[in-house]
């Protein structure tokens, strides 16, 4: 699952800083700056951090196997995006999403077309064939997470930055293979 998340989120990223439709939706531009995963700054930071977390708690939970990982991954991706650009709270996600399917099949909705656009652009997707995975993800925002820095973190902050920094850079270098969408969709 780490490997889809990572490459999610930097399909993510790309996607919000180069594609018109997105870095122009009234959604982006009512927020006043780009929601991205892999940047170096602390909003960043903090909703990578939230959503690792996320994962890592329905990994542990084996009810998780029911779902595909990628689809897990994008639901997962689509309610903390919505919550980020303000347009869910954690407890509508955690009490009205577990059961319900109107918010995600309404068009009015500019997360719903933000995130259905990249969806197509990216995996050829379609925001309501998420609809049961969004469901079960949105039992795990009813947690608490930390933001704590890692120990390690604390003890040589400058260390942290630097190789955070570093990260991002060549993550810019990284030659990016395309694969067709039909292998992927179907792995």
């Amino acid at each position: 699952m780490n490997t889809w998340v990572q490459w999610y989120m930097n399909q993510w990223d790309l996607y919000i800083e180069t594609v018109p439709a997105a870095t122009n939706h009234p959604l982006v531009v009512q927020y006043g700056s780009l929601v991205q995963f892999k940047q170096a700054n602390q909003n960043s930071y903090t909703i990578y951090r939230e959503m690792m977390q996320l994962l890592d708690c329905a990994t542990l939970n084996t009810q998780s196997l029911q779902y595909n990982t990628r689809t897990l991954v994008a639901a997962f991706m689509y309610l903390l995006l919505g919550k980020q650009f303000g347009v869910f709270t954690a407890q509508q996600i955690y009490t009205e999403m577990s059961r319900g399917s109107l918010y995600l099949l309404n068009a009015k909705n500019p997360i719903n077309t933000l995130f259905g656009d990249f969806l197509k652009h990216c995996f050829e997707y379609k925001l309501p064939e998420l609809l049961p995975s969004v469901q079960y993800a949105s039992t795990y925002f009813g947690l608490s997470m930390n933001f704590d820095l890692p120990r390690s973190a604390k003890v040589n902050q400058g260390g942290v930055l630097e190789v955070f920094n570093s990260f991002s850079k060549k993550k810019q270098n990284i030659l990016m293979i395309s694969y067709t969408r039909d292998t992927l969709r179907n792995f």
